[in-house]
C-alpha cells in the first residue's frame, strides 16, 4: 500500500498530493525498464511542517540555510520518504523531482506525455545520512536565481496557456508575467491553474493604453490597438495622466489572485524628450507604489530600463538616481546572440553591458532588486529563422548568476504568419533549456535529457541538425539592430546599403546550402518536427536570398 501524508489543508499541498498519486499510478504502467519501486509511505509538506513533525531533521539535511524561497529537500529515513520545500510551491517541485529521478519522468514539451528515460540518466547523487540523525540519505536542491519567469504579451489562447502553466510547474518556473490587456482576456480562465501551483503573477508590460482608453479624447496622439503601434511616448509628468492611471490600476489589481508585482512600462517607442524622461517615469512608478500601500495591497512595483526604439536614454541610467522603492527590470533589445556580454565584438553590446553593470551596482546600493529580461523565445526578434540557443542561454545564466541578479524572465512571442509554421514547438527547445539551466549548470546533461525525447535511433541525427542550426542561425540576430525596425526576414521593408545587401545574401546562401546538405545526410523521419523545421529553414533561406538579391536599393 503506497500512501502519501499531508500535514494540513492547503491548495498547493493538496495539488502536490494529487500529483503524487497521479505520477505513482503512471509509474506502475511503465514498460521497457524497471523504475525504482515507490515507497510505502511518503510525507509531503513544507519545511515548517517538517520541523514541527521531526525537529532537527531538516537542519541535518540542509546545505546551509537555503538561498531561495523555492529550495527543497528529498529525504529518505528508515520509515519513509519526505518531500519538503521551503514553500508550498517548492514542495510541489519536490514531488516532480522525485518522479524525475526515481521513475525517469521528464517533461520536454507541454501537453505531451513525459519522456521516460532510464533513471540512471537523471539520477543525482544523494548524501548519506549521519548516524543518529534519523537520515538514511538526502539531497538539498536550490535554484540559481530567486525569480524565474516567462512573459506573455499577446497570446490569447487559454488552452495553450494552461498547458504551459502545467509545464512550468513541472519545470520549476515560479512566475508568469502578463500584460494587463492579455490578463483581462484570459485571466479568469487560467487563474485556477496558476493558483493551485502557487505560481506568482506579474502584470504590466506595455499596458498604459489599457487604462487610458477612457481618457483617449485627452490623448489623441496615442492609440491602444497594440503595444507596438503607439504614435508617441507617454508624458509621465502629466498630472492628468497620473490621476487617470494610479487609482484605476490599484482598483484592478485588488481582484487579481497570486499577484505579487506590477511592472508597468512606457510605450514601445523611443522618447523624444530624452532629458529627464527616465526620472519622470521612475517617479511615476514610485507614486504607484504609494497608491498600492494606500489601497492596502501588498504588491511590489518595478520599472523597466529598456532601449525602446533603440533609445539609449531609456536604457542607460546616466545621472538618474536609482529608485529606493521600485525594483529594476533591464531589457536590452538587439543583442547578437552569437556572443555573450563578455566577448561580443559589437560596440552596442559592450555599451549595453556597461549599462547592465551600472544598474546592478546602483540597485545594490539602494537595496532593491535587478531582474534581466531576455528574448530567447521571441519570434519577432528571432523571426521564423529561429535560432536554437542552448549554449548561449546556459552561458548567459552563468554570467547573470555571477552578477547576483535577482532573476531572469523570458519573453514568448508567437509567429503570426498564415503558413503552418510550428512556432509552439520551435520555441520550446530554448524554453526548456531556459527552465533547466536555472537549476543546473550542466548543459551537456540538459541536452542529453532533451534529446531523450526523440526515438533512440534518431537522437544523434536530431542533435547534429540542432547543433548546425545553432551555429548558423545565431548570426541572424546580428542584423536586428542595423536593419531596425526591419529584420532579415523583411527585405521589402529594410533600408540597407549595397554592401549590407551582399553580406545578407551571402549569409542566407551559406545557410541554405549547409542545412540542405546536412538534411540530405541525416536520416530524419519524414514529417517529424525536426525534419519539417530543417526543411523550412532551407526553403526560407532560399526564398529570402532571392528577394534580397532582387531588391532595388
Amino acid at each position: 500500500m503506497n500512501t502519501a501524508e499531508l500535514p494540513r489543508e492547503h491548495p498547493v499541498l493538496s495539488f502536490a498530493g494529487e500529483e503524487w498519486y497521479r505520477l505513482l499510478d503512471k509509474s506502475k504502467k511503465l514498460t521497457g525498464f524497471e523504475p525504482d519501486p515507490a515507497p510505502e509511505q511518503v510525507w509531503i509538506g513544507t519545511w515548517g511542517d517538517l520541523e514541527n513533525r521531526k525537529p532537527g531533521l531538516l537542519k541535518a539535511a540542509l546545505n546551509g540555510e537555503g538561498r531561495h524561497s523555492d529550495d527543497f529537500v528529498i529525504i529518505e529515513t528508515e520509515d519513509e520518504w519526505m518531500l519538503s520545500g521551503r514553500s508550498e510551491r517548492a514542495t510541489l517541485y519536490a514531488v516532480y523531482q522525485y518522479a524525475q529521478e526515481q521513475w525517469g519522468f521528464h517533461w520536454i514539451y507541454p501537453v505531451q506525455e513525459p519522456t521516460i528515460a532510464k533513471a540512471g540518466s537523471f539520477q543525482e547523487k544523494y548524501t548519506p545520512g549521519t548516524p543518529g540523525t534519523g537520515l538514511k540519505r538526502y539531497r538539498h536542491y536550490s535554484p540559481r536565481m530567486e525569480r524565474r519567469g516567462f512573459v506573455f504579451e499577446t497570446i490569447n489562447e487559454p488552452d495553450y496557456l494552461k498547458s504551459m502553466i502545467d509545464w512550468f510547474g513541472k519545470n520549476k518556473i515560479n512566475e508568469l508575467f502578463f500584460t494587463f490587456s492579455l490578463w483581462d482576456q484570459v485571466g479568469g480562465e487560467i487563474a485556477p491553474e496558476i493558483a493551485k501551483r502557487g505560481i506568482s503573477v506579474t502584470l504590466g508590460g506595455h499596458s498604459l493604453m489599457f487604462f487610458l482608453k477612457k481618457g483617449m479624447d485627452r490623448y489623441p496622439n496615442l492609440i491602444p490597438d497594440h503595444p507596438y503601434t503607439a504614435k508617441a511616448q507617454v508624458n509621465f509628468r502629466d498630472p492628468g495622466l497620473q490621476e487617470l492611471l494610479l487609482n484605476d490600476i490599484a482598483a484592478y489589481c485588488r481582484n487579481v489572485p497570486n499577484l505579487t508585482r506590477v511592472s508597468l512600462w512606457p510605450e514601445d517607442i523611443a522618447a523624444k524628450e530624452e532629458s529627464g524622461f527616465l526620472e519622470s517615469y521612475l517617479q511615476f512608478t514610485e507614486k504607484l507604489d504609494t497608491c498600492f500601500h494606500q489601497a492596502g495591497l501588498t504588491v511590489q512595483v518595478e520599472h523597466i530600463a529598456y532601449n525602446a526604439g533603440l533609445s539609449w536614454s531609456m536604457l542607460e541610467r546616466n545621472d538618474t538616481e536609482a529608485s529606493r522603492i521600485a525594483d529594476t527590470l533591464l531589457a536590452y533589445w538587439g543583442r547578437d546572440y552569437r556572443h555573450g556580454y563578455d566577448d561580443s565584438p559589437r560596440d552596442t553590446d559592450g555599451r549595453a553591458k556597461q549599462a547592465l553593470l551600472d544598474w546592478n551596482n546602483a540597485v545594490r546600493k539602494t537595496g532593491r532588486k535587478l531582474t534581466i529580461f531576455e528574448y530567447y523565445s521571441d519570434h519577432f526578434m528571432l523571426s521564423q529563422l529561429f535560432a536554437f540557443l542552448p549554449n548561449r542561454i546556459a552561458a548567459d545564466i552563468a554570467f547573470y548568476e555571477k552578477l547576483q541578479v535577482h532573476g531572469i524572465v523570458n519573453l514568448v512571442v508567437p509567429y503570426r504568419g498564415a503558413d503552418p509554421y510550428p512556432w509552439k514547438w520551435v520555441h520550446s527547445f530554448n524554453s526548456y533549456v531556459f527552465c533547466r539551466a536555472l537549476w543546473s549548470d550542466d548543459i551537456e546533461g540538459i541536452a542529453r535529457d532533451y534529446y531523450a525525447y526523440y526515438p533512440e535511433g534518431e537522437r544523434e541525427a536530431v542533435r547534429f541538425l540542432f547543433k548546425e542550426l545553432e551555429s548558423k542561425l545565431g548570426q541572424i540576430t546580428y542584423w536586428n539592430t542595423p536593419l531596425f525596425p526591419a529584420r532579415v526576414v523583411d527585405p521589402e521593408k529594410a533600408n540597407a546599403t549595397e554592401e549590407r545587401k551582399a553580406q545578407i545574401v551571402a549569409m542566407l546562401t551559406d545557410l541554405q546550402e549547409s542545412i540542405r546538405k546536412l538534411m540530405q545526410q541525416l536520416r530524419l523521419t519524414p514529417g517529424s518536427e525536426p525534419q519539417r523545421f530543417g526543411q523550412h529553414i532551407v526553403e526560407m533561406a532560399d526564398t529570402l536570398s532571392g528577394k534580397w538579391a532582387d531588391r532595388k536599393l
